[in-house]
């Protein structure tokens, strides 16, 4: 990704500001693209602002909104009243604009697919109902000559396709915020987790453990609870034994069941059969009367007039649709001709609309040919008027034109006038660069001359030869220690071996007194054991004896006991031989004790053999370790004395002694060397220090020189840009007058002389032309669309007098008011035809239908009269069929009950075995036999349903229980596998593995850049590095390892700069920006620091493959301004506005050429 541009609008402070990354930023002197470039302002001017406004045009978010906490329930209200959110992205509108005032941040990058976007969040004011309010972001996006794209998740959408970065990798990989890995070097684990989480996108191992140790929780409650069902489920199952006799009673009564279900099978049976034969007879009996009664209604005289009217109907059907037939045609006909008048009017009035619309057409052709005369009038113009516009514009440019070369010409007299100013500062400036060097270069001889007297005394061959004897002492001081120590273990030996004697004397007494103790509490238990045995057996017999004698006197209903003369009722077992059992309880009470001391005896006995045995164990252990550990020193003393060149045949403590003494001097003169040496790199520091003021001047004396040259080098480049400019426009403008001039010379000659008058000439005139043209097309259009209607009309009119010839007669034209006219001719043409179809056919069916009738009435002596009066009686005739029909169908019904009640009953009585119908069982007695033995049958269901259900849920359970022991194993090997994974990446175990593999090679990464920095400091980190700390090796203290909270700011600065590239240079190709904006507390660092950072970043295209990245350096400092020549300045304007300028860059003119 390359960002090319930043446009904002009325943003935080910024006001304005249009910053061309790709092309804008180029130095001045040598017209190349800056690799290095500085954002300046006063502390509140608005430096951050810029990268806030890159960040909220790509991803409608800022790193100072996403450090925001407790974001939904964040709010305040601002002096307006409106409620606004402390995480909201319209606070970024800058305070004090209106609601007609832009307000934008836009973006125009290159994506990774090597097209061109603009990204866009428009913010801004917008009127309430009593106050103004911030307007809702509005995010967009377009790609090269596409339309803007809206929408959040749209817009989201293609920049992350064409940037390749979210949010948090854009930040991380192009804008180092202030302090982002000073929390890092010092913070706790947590916060080390969570910002390396950030940095590295770890967070999917965090879900990982997180999802592993769900997984296991998860796994182990389905565990715990299949282990609970399994369990509840093993005592819900029957035994064998009793499921086994469930099947045998339940077969049983099944066999009793199959018998009553016999039994009352011929029951129902019988009485189905005898209740049959009494409904029967009561059925054919009442068929019998109805019968009767229907042949008394037959033989009437109301029957027989309604059978007469019913079949003089049926045979008149043809008739009498004959007759209706001829009514309605008559009446058609009448009802058609009384139509034609009206037709006839409409008619009238439709032809006179006509004649008018034709009159109209002759009058709008005449009005066209007039149109079409005044164009060809004006047929010269028509270039012209048709690129007037066009030819306007061209005028106006050359207009702009000659007031630009105008202006130019006055700047061009200016910079020349400046040219020797800068040339007189150029000459002073030189020569103080040049007496600065004169005296730098002098305190540079002293200091080189006690420089190189310390050289020849060779420090480092000092501090060489005094480490080597410290060393020598050290180990000659281990060695004397190790040879005390030896003389001190030997004398303990000495006492152990005297320990062990006594103590093995005293175990062997303890011995003894241990197997007394166990012979006699041995004896006890015996006789403990014999007395409560008696004790259990004389309690037992009695018991069961007396129960069994009890439940037989009862049984015999005895009163009283023959024991002890109680009643029956109040005899108590445990009160009355309570007596009987007395000494042998007394007995077994003084064995128990008896038997408790004597465990008391031999378990003190037993501790205290136990306790010996263990003090001899530990004592002959010490005695074996001391006797290794003599020998181990020994053995190391032979090695060191071998070591150190000291003689091992003869004493050591000797020889140790006078060495010690020996190496002490040595020491004592090499200190005395090393002081010399330290005392000649003092005086060399204090020259340097004198020497420092001299390099400040020189080097500000160096940069007033830089910068004349820079100066007249600019005005020398303005002079000849602007000449370059001028004679363009010259050029340009003296084409534009070439291609007016060939287009309205003819026309308007010497046009150049009123600019003004000669476009107001050409537009006027191209209005007036096209306002004819567009009169003219307009008319055009109406005569087509006229001349098209009347055609039509004309032949619709045609077709009605086909019919109508006599309806052709002359009328005056007049308009005819309808919505549309054609619709009304094919109305009334339509309307005209199927009224003449009308009178055609009711004459033909008129002439048929009298034909047929008189036919009939001559044949069958029937009379138009008596064949009207028949059809008015039309409405009878359904009542009169009904009650005919209704007698007859009765009649028949009646017959066919008695047949079938009499056939009932024989088939009955013959399945009954019985011949007379007195021999009828009767229907009562078996209804009652019915119902006992559906009684005995339900009883018998009853019982048979709950040894099924007894049966069934044991099944069921069976079942459960052989899948929940299923599942219960399932469930334990998935445990197992989850106990395992969550053992080993469960939680945070994860995320800090990985994190702990990718901390080490971001810190060699790192010493790259800090070597360039400094050559004091090198990170590193311990082995097992589980709590993610990053330590710092200090050289200039013999490469101690310490930790970076007890760095100062400065030198923890220059560790997170030199960590930030690290970090930003593992990015892919496809996950690169090409700008590294750093916006660290450079503040914090001295000078030479400050001097060793920058050269760091002026040459990080060369260090670790940082080819074509740019940097962008936010910072206040003085002196970056005279290391970055090209800079952009956010200066402040007052009332909380700043604006954005540009120093030390390259004009237009100066770029380089392809």
């Amino acid at each position: 990704m390359r960002i090319k541009e930043l446009h904002i609008r009325n943003i935080a402070s910024i006001e304005k500001g249009d910053i061309d990354f790709e092309n804008g930023l180029r130095d001045a002197i040598s017209g190349e693209v800056a690799p290095l470039f500085l954002i300046s302002g006063d502390t509140g001017a608005g430096k951050t602002v810029l990268l806030d406004c890159i960040a909220m045009a790509l991803y409608k978010k800022t790193p100072r909104l996403d450090g925001v906490t407790n974001v939904t329930r964040n709010e305040y209200v601002n002096t307006e009243g409106e409620t606004l959110r402390v995480a909201s992205i319209e606070q970024y509108t800058r305070l004090g604009i209106s609601e007609r005032d832009e307000c934008y941040s836009e973006v125009v990058f290159e994506g990774n697919d090597g097209s061109t976007y603009r990204a866009r969040l428009s913010l801004g004011m917008q009127r309430g109902r009593k106050q103004l309010k911030h307007r809702p972001a509005k995010w967009t996006v377009k790609k090269d000559g596409d339309d803007w794209t809206a929408g959040t998740t749209e817009v989201a959408h293609v920049i992350q396709r064409a940037v390749g970065l979210t949010f948090e990798q854009f930040g991380r990989m192009a804008m180092l915020a202030q302090g982002q890995f000073a929390s890092f070097l010092i913070g706790g684990k947590a916060e080390r987790e969570a910002i390396l989480e950030q940095l590295t996108n770890t967070e999917r191992f965090s879900l990982y453990g997180v999802a592993i140790k769900s997984l296991f929780d998860k796994a182990n409650a389905a565990y715990k609870q299949t282990q609970a069902e399994y369990d509840t489920e093993k005592t819900h199952i029957l035994e064998p034994k009793e499921k086994e006799a469930l099947r045998e009673r339940r077969a049983q009564l099944a066999s009793e069941q199959k018998e009553l279900d016999t039994r009352i099978r011929l029951n129902e049976e019988r009485v189905a059969l005898v209740d049959t034969i009494e409904k029967s007879r009561e059925a054919s009996k009442a068929a019998q009367e109805e019968l009767a009664r229907l042949d008394a209604i037959v033989n009437g005289e109301s029957y027989k007039a309604d059978w007469a009217f019913i079949h003089t109907w049926d045979s008149t059907t043809a008739q009498r649709q004959t007759l209706v037939q001829l009514r309605e045609a008559r009446e058609k006909r009448e009802n058609a001709l009384r139509k034609e008048p009206a037709y006839r009017e409409t008619f009238d009035r439709l032809s006179a609309d006509l004649a008018q619309r034709e009159a109209d057409i002759r009058s709008l052709s005449d009005e066209i040919e007039r149109s079409r005369r005044w164009f060809e009038e004006r047929k010269e113009w028509e270039p012209i008027y048709g690129k007037s516009g066009e030819i306007i514009q061209k005028i106006c440019q050359y207009e702009n034109y000659a007031k630009e070369i105008e202006t130019l010409a006055e700047q061009i007299t200016a910079e020349t006038a400046r040219t020797a100013e800068w040339k007189a500062a150029v000459a002073e400036a030189t020569e103080a660069a040049r007496q600065a060097y004169r005296a730098v270069s002098s305190k540079q001889e002293e200091i080189d001359a006690l420089s190189q007297k310390r050289t020849e005394m060779d420090p480092v061959r000092i501090n060489r030869e005094l480490d080597s004897a410290n060393k020598r002492h050290t180990r000659l001081e281990q060695l004397w220690q190790t040879l005390s120590g030896i003389e001190e273990d030997t004398a303990e030996v000495a006492r152990l071996d005297e320990a062990i004697q006594q103590q093995e004397q005293e175990l062997s007494t303890l011995h003894t007194t241990r197997i007394q103790a166990e012979a006699a509490r041995q004896s006890a238990r015996e006789r403990d054991e014999k007395a409560n045995n008696l004790l259990h057996t004389m309690r037992t017999s009695l018991e069961e004896y007396l129960v069994v004698l009890r439940k037989r006197l009862i049984a015999e209903k005895a009163d009283t006991c023959p024991l002890c003369g109680q009643p029956i009722e109040r005899i108590s077992l445990d009160k009355d031989f309570e007596v009987a059992l007395t000494p042998l309880e007394k007995e077994k009470k003084a064995t128990g004790a008896a038997l408790a001391h004597a465990n008391a005896v031999y378990e003190e006995a037993s501790r205290k053999e136990n306790t010996a045995s263990g003090i001899l164990r530990t004592q002959k252990e010490a005695r074996t370790k001391q006797d290794h550990k003599i020998a181990l020193a020994r053995a190391k003393a032979l090695d060191t004395a071998r070591e150190l060149g000291l003689d091992t045949e003869r004493p050591l403590p000797p020889q140790a002694s006078a060495a010690l003494d020996s190496t002490g001097e040595i020491i004592a003169r090499l200190k005395a060397r090393q002081k010399e040496a330290e005392d000649l790199q003092t005086r060399v520091n204090r020259l340097l220090e004198e020497k420092k003021p001299l390099e400040t001047h020189k080097n500000a004396a160096e940069r007033n020189k830089a910068e004349a040259d820079k100066r007249l080098a600019a005005n020398e480049q303005r002079i000849l840009q602007f000449r370059a400019q001028k004679e363009k426009d010259e050029r340009t403008s003296a084409d534009l007058v070439a291609e007016i001039s060939s287009i309205v010379g003819r026309s308007l000659p010497g046009w150049e002389k009123d600019t003004t008058g000669t476009k107001e000439t050409i537009s006027q005139g191209a209005n007036e032309y096209a306002n004819h043209q567009k009169e003219l097309d307009t008319a055009t259009l109406r005569l087509e669309k006229a001349q098209a209607a009347t055609r039509t009309i004309r032949n619709t009119r045609d077709k009605i007098l086909q019919s109508h010839a006599d309806w052709n007669a002359p009328i005056s034209p007049e308009i005819y008011a309808c919505e549309d006219i054609n619709e009304a001719w094919t109305h009334l043409f339509a309307k005209v035809d199927a009224t003449m179809r009308t009178i055609h056919e009711c004459a033909q069916k008129i002439t048929d239908s009298v034909s047929a009738l008189n036919a009939y009435y001559a044949t069958s002596g029937m009379t138009e009269a008596a064949l009207e009066t028949l059809i008015a009686r039309e409405n009878e005739l359904a009542e009169a069929r009904r009650r005919v029909n209704d007698i007859q169908a009765h009649r028949t019904s009646r017959r066919d009950a008695i047949a079938d009640a009499r056939k009932r009953i024989e088939e009955a009585s013959l399945k009954l075995g019985i011949a007379d119908e007195r021999e009828t069982p009767d229907l009562q007695l078996l209804r009652e036999e019915k119902a006992a033995l559906s009684q005995a049958r339900d009883q018998l269901l009853s019982q048979i349903a709950s040894i099924d259900g007894k049966l069934e849920e044991d099944r069921r359970n069976e079942e459960r229980f052989r899948q929940i022991a299923a599942r219960l194993e399932a469930t334990r090997k998935n445990y197992d596998k989850w106990d395992r994974l969550n053992k080993r990446f469960g939680g945070t175990r994860f995320r800090t593995l990985v994190q702990s593999y990718i901390l080490r090679p971001l810190l060699n990464n790192a010493n790259i850049y800090l070597a360039r920095i400094t050559d004091r400091y090198k990170l590193t980190c311990s082995e097992e590095n589980e709590q993610l700390s990053i330590l710092v090796l200090d050289r200039y203290n013999k490469d101690q390892v310490r930790s970076a909270t007890v760095l100062s700011g400065g030198e923890r600065f220059m560790i997170s700069l030199a960590l930030s590239l690290a970090l930003s240079s593992l990015n892919r190709p496809d996950m690169n920006v090409d700008i590294l904006f750093i916006d660290e507390g450079f503040g914090t660092l001295d000078e030479k620091s400050l001097d060793s950072v920058m050269s760091t970043l002026e040459r990080l295209q060369e260090i670790a493959g940082q080819n074509g990245r740019r940097v962008g350096v936010i910072s206040h400092r003085e002196e970056l301004d005279e290391r970055i020549p090209v800079q952009i300045r956010v200066v402040k304007k007052g009332e909380g506005r700043s604006r954005v300028e540009f120093s030390g860059i390259a004009l237009p003119s100066q770029a380089p050429h392809a």
